[in-house]
């Protein structure tokens, strides 16, 4: 990336990162992967982690008075906590790429409402908030503070197409990577896929995550998640899936996943939740699926015609090139970061 790109000036803004743990996905993509743009823009930056464990106030308040913004990634605060940082704090900006003002999973009314009051507590103190899809965008909007939305990037230096594509329909490989906090959304459309199994013999699922279960009628490749290991993996795919649940939790997801496959040029079948509506056009960069009976037609549909599956995954690449790649985002997280009180001019 050029300094023009960037439309370079000359700045030595220091920004500190907040955020929960180093080894988060969301502490990679949201942050880690900036650091060479930001450096080449002139920004000086520190990061800390605010686990329980490494988290120590006198050594943040330090930090934070010497910062020029402190830029906090989804990390919640009571209102004693985020309002001392607001104090300290020159310039404060607050980013998040997953419903943080719900509980995910079951929970109590006070547990709701606990979590609902800590979003509004560190929203209320922002000068700006960048949310990760237009679902998240709409819940900071709420908070009548300035909000940008900046999708989750992928690094499309890293992300390669895949090659040979297949030519025929003997050996699929249905796609999914993920956690196994989110295996439970791929394990709701097993009928589906012991369906699919019946009908296609040559057709396998693979599961790269931290945890697996087995299908009756369809072979299931079991991968250990592996950041060495991620871009192999998914060229190992044919198809990419993604289902989710519709809840609160799930509007907020910001499809990255899915991002994933459409990067390296996969076709892709997913739930019309959330980011996925914006992320795949039904029938572009592949199909929605919102019943048992939709997921075996649409995957099918990808299995029985290959030329279809190709020409789904060059528009996904595509999209992701000009609309999700790090190239394409990170000028706006740098303005972002120079831009006082949420003013935004177009790039």
């Amino acid at each position: 990336m050029s300094r023009d790109s960037f439309d370079k000036e000359a700045t030595s803004l220091q920004v500190l990162f907040l955020v929960p743990r180093l080894d988060k996905a969301s502490t990679r993509y949201r942050v880690l992967q900036y650091f060479p743009a930001l450096e080449e823009a002139g920004f000086r930056h520190e990061i800390r982690a605010l686990s329980k464990a490494t988290r120590s106030w006198l050594q943040l308040i330090r930090q934070v008075r010497a910062a020029d913004v402190v830029f906090i990634q989804k990390k919640l605060f009571s209102f004693l906590e985020i309002s001392l940082l607001r104090r300290l704090s020159k310039r404060l900006i607050y980013d998040f790429d997953d419903a943080v003002m719900y509980k995910d999973g079951p929970a109590s009314y006070r547990q709701h409402a606990r979590q609902r009051r800590r979003f509004a507590a560190t929203a209320a103190q922002a000068d700006l908030l960048i949310a990760g899809n237009d679902y998240l965008s709409e819940e900071a909007r709420a908070c009548h503070r300035p909000t940008l939305m900046i999708p989750t990037p992928l690094d499309m230096n890293r992300y390669t197409s895949k090659t040979p594509e297949k030519s025929t329909k003997g050996d699929v490989v249905l796609g999914w990577i993920g956690s196994r906090g989110t295996l439970k959304y791929l394990k709701e459309i097993a009928p589906a896929l012991e369906a699919l199994g019946e009908r296609f013999p040559g057709v396998t699922l693979k599961i790269v995550a931290d945890d697996f279960f087995d299908l009756e009628h369809l072979p299931v490749i079991k991968k250990s998640w592996s950041a060495a290991d991620e871009i192999a993996d998914l060229h190992s795919f044919d198809i990419g899936l993604m289902p989710l649940t519709d809840d609160v939790w799930t509007r907020g997801k910001c499809g990255f996943k899915l991002l994933q496959c459409m990067a390296v040029g996969l076709p892709v079948v997913c739930s019309p939740v959330g980011a996925n509506r914006q992320i795949v056009t039904d029938g572009v960069e592949g199909f929605w699926a919102s019943s048992q009976t939709e997921w075996v037609e649409k995957i099918a549909a990808l299995i029985n015609d290959a030329d279809l599956a190709r020409a789904m995954g060059r528009r996904g690449r595509e999209k992701v090139l000009q609309t999700y790649s790090l190239q394409a985002n990170a000028p706006l997280l740098i303005q972002s970061l120079r831009q006082p009180e949420g003013r935004f001019r177009p790039l």
